[in-house]
């Protein structure tokens, strides 16, 4: 088994916790829904880091995914500093964590990289990113990754040693890799048409012009399964797959 520590990084919106729990709660059935026999393997612990529930130790878990958030990785909130020292302590031992949207900010920007509000705007619906590199643990190539989308923020520069698996005109750095320790994705694999249609429309006024047209693309099919395939492949190549 593979225990996964979810570090929850934001509360859903009242209206949406009623349907969907938690974002990580949203990952479980996101994973558990996948067709892998690796998806049988995952027992999960619950961190919501909002509320200062962090890691006691690193090893609490064998791998770690840090989620979305509402937040930016630039916000002095007093969660944030505990959270970049449990990464760090994990990337130095070795511990593989998953980050997805805020996560992929987080920890490129802890990591050595750059994250930030991007000149860009706001990223909304479903976008492809074009794949640069095709990873290393896994057998399934793809030209390009479709997900949804929702940010204004970006990673800008990424951390030593990482390898850019997408990217795109819009976000360069759409997704990374640091070999057996890292891996992220700026698009949400756990979102369905459903939720973001229910959770972009307060955020109408501020994504301004870009709304209409990012959610006209919320039905377009998306490689959620692609990603989330990569995702558990990844923690089984890092866990248990030795080099060589």
């Amino acid at each position: 088994m593979i225990r996964l520590g979810i570090l929850e990084t934001d509360v859903l919106y009242d209206d949406l916790r009623d349907d969907y729990g938690s974002y990580g709660m949203m990952f479980r059935r996101f994973f558990d829904e996948l067709s892998t026999p690796l998806a049988k393997q995952l027992e999960y612990r619950h961190y919501q880091v909002t509320d200062l529930q962090l890691p006691q130790c690193i090893d609490e878990c064998d791998a770690w995914l840090i989620t979305g958030s509402k937040s930016g990785v630039y916000d002095p909130l007093p969660w944030q500093q505990p959270l970049a020292d449990h990464a760090r302590r994990c990337f130095d031992a070795g511990i593989p964590m998953l980050g997805v949207c805020f996560g992929h900010q987080f920890l490129a920007h802890n990591l050595g990289g750059h994250a930030g509000l991007s000149d860009q705007g706001w990223g909304i619906g479903v976008r492809a990113s074009k794949v640069i590199n095709q990873p290393a643990w896994s057998q399934v190539h793809s030209s390009h990754i479709r997900l949804i989308y929702s940010h204004r923020d970006q990673v800008t520069a990424l951390p030593p040693g990482a390898t850019r698996l997408s990217g795109c005109g819009f976000c360069q750095n759409a997704a990374f890799n640091i070999d057996r320790r890292v891996l992220a994705f700026q698009g949400h694999p756990e979102f369905t048409p459903t939720y973001l249609r229910r959770l972009l429309p307060r955020r109408k006024d501020v994504i301004g012009s870009r709304y209409q047209r990012g959610m006209a693309t919320v039905d377009v099919s998306n490689d959620s399964q692609l990603v989330g395939n990569w995702m558990l492949e990844f923690l089984n190549w890092s866990l248990v797959t030795q080099p060589g």
